[in-house]
């Protein structure tokens, strides 16, 4: 006998066979996965979210105000970010929001206070 896949479960749903024995227990299962990987996203941010975030106050915490920030200079206000690349620096001064201001100088980008 073949053996019951979620893919093959649900094409025989699709395709009008009742729904017992194997193909329910697949199914179940399925939605008991489904129900749990739902919850987790539900849950808030990760751990690596907050430590993220955590960063970047960080790095709001050492900028000066009326000072411009390269990304350059940006890395090398923390330790941890030594030799961070702007692909790396971009997304981290997005989570800052409004509160700092971007602007392109030369086709990079530089960051101030707002």
């Amino acid at each position: 006998m073949k053996k019951m896949s979620y893919v093959s479960a649900i094409e025989a749903v699709l395709n009008g066979a009742a729904v017992e024995g194997e193909i329910a227990e697949r199914l179940e299962a399925l939605r008991v996965s489904l129900v749990k990987r739902g919850s987790r996203k539900a849950e808030g941010p990760t751990k690596a979210q907050i430590a993220r975030a955590e960063l970047a106050e960080r790095v709001f915490a050492a900028m000066e105000p009326e000072v411009e920030y390269g990304n350059a200079e940006i890395a090398a206000l923390l330790p941890e970010l030594e030799g961070a690349t702007p692909q790396k620096l971009s997304p981290l001064m997005k989570l800052l929001g409004e509160r700092i201001v971007t602007a392109k100088v030369k086709g990079k980008a530089v960051y101030k206070i707002a």
